[in-house]
């Protein structure tokens, strides 16, 4: 995410939300959104948990994954099932759409915009006479790094977490 005001507006567009379904504004809440609103990555609930560990005691896991349910609900974040036993979460900002590549040996997530494609895509649903709301493009395979070297970052971590 570009700024504090980017992030400022984002949590005020998700009190604005939390509002209307006459839910409750509180710390929690707020605090699990602006850790989303600054990750600007895909990301996990436990990947999430991890990054709020300093406050740990203060949020539940149990809690997290409703929260992330509300921002999902509320439109800013999207739930990706890239073909793992986990889910992904990625906040959505006012921006291009984009497609994934995943690797399915490490789990490695790279964004990518291909302006043919999204035109090729528009014209397929023009074509069928068919609204087009969303699409989900995700190309799976093996990651350049992992290839080439056998490692990577992930990897390594998974690793590291098992000594």
């Amino acid at each position: 995410m570009s700024g504090i005001a980017d992030i400022h507006r984002e949590l005020t567009n998700f009190s604005n939300f939390l509002k209307k379904r006459n839910l409750k504004i509180t710390n929690q809440r707020l605090l699990v959104a602006e850790k989303v609103f600054e990750l600007g990555t895909h990301f996990t609930v436990d990947s999430l948990a991890e990054a709020l560990k300093d406050r740990k005691g203060e949020i539940s896991r149990a809690t997290i994954y409703r929260i992330v349910s509300l921002m999902v609900e509320s439109g800013q974040l999207t739930e990706h099932n890239f073909g793992q036993s986990v889910k992904y979460y990625e906040y959505i900002p006012p921006r291009e759409h984009h497609d994934h590549l995943v690797c399915v040996d490490c789990g490695r997530i790279e964004e990518f915009v291909v302006p043919e494609i999204e035109k090729i895509q528009l014209e397929i649903a023009k074509k069928n006479e068919f609204e087009l709301q969303d699409h989900s493009l995700n190309l799976y395979g093996k990651c350049k790094l992992l290839k080439e070297t056998g490692q990577c970052d992930r990897r390594k971590e998974e690793a590291d977490s098992l000594k």
